[in-house]
């Protein structure tokens, strides 16, 4: 009888996901990570809380702050950690698009692209492109000095900060106003921006979470 009874009940799940496969889903509340103030992202669904782990959404900055001028910087966030029906983001990359860039460049100036691997105290391990552009044309001899310049002071101030140091001074626009300093040494400048960021290496806590809620989960499943 008992053999019986789970057959039916497996025939009719396997109704139900033939059906409709959503009937089998839940919604999962996704939120930023504490450095970014741990606001609620969106819902998303899936099936098993373990197939939430890695998956990255691209969200506009302002949609955590509601700062209008913030709707050019796109962040990339990564679920790592599943907790009940709440879902929580590590800070993956971020860009700005690719409109507001070329509003920066304007005829007659030169745009100068320093591109560099920084690492914050805390052992985050990211690729930093900073977009800087001068009010008038100068030559490569110029830019190769502002460039050098600008990685040094970049390498410099990220090295003597952890991750949520380094974000808010990024993304309130502290980090690219002492960049600007730094370049406009050696020429005027119109405008500097960290045009992208990209996380090449947790710490080795931050993958320990992820690889240790992904194991836990699937022995629980």
């Amino acid at each position: 009888m008992a053999e019986k009874q789970k057959a039916v009940a497996k025939q009719e799940k396997v109704a139900i996901s033939k059906r409709d496969p959503w009937a089998l889903k839940k919604w999962f509340s996704v939120h930023a990570p504490s450095y970014l103030g741990g606001v609620f992202i969106a819902e998303v669904p899936a099936a098993e809380p373990q197939k939430l782990l890695m998956r990255t959404l691209e969200v506009s900055l302002y949609d955590l702050t509601k700062d209008i001028s913030h709707l050019p910087i796109k962040l990339k966030l990564q679920i790592h950690k599943v907790d009940g029906l709440q879902a929580f983001t590590r800070f993956k990359g971020l860009e700005l698009t690719r409109d507001y860039i070329r509003s920066l460049v304007r005829k007659g100036t030169s745009k100068v692209t320093a591109i560099t691997e920084v690492k914050t105290k805390d052992g985050w391990v990211m690729r930093v492109t900073v977009l800087a552009v001068t009010t008038h044309r100068i030559g490569t001899a110029q830019k190769s000095a502002m460039r050098k310049r600008i990685i040094e002071t970049l390498t410099k101030k990220a090295s003597e900060m952890d991750i949520g140091q380094f974000l808010k001074e990024a993304l309130e626009g502290v980090m690219a106003a002492d960049l600007f300093v730094a370049g406009k040494k050696i020429a005027p400048l119109r405008k500097v921006e960290l045009a992208k960021i990209k996380v090449l290496r947790y710490p080795p806590e931050e993958e320990a979470v992820a690889v240790k809620e992904a194991v836990a989960e699937a022995a629980s499943s």
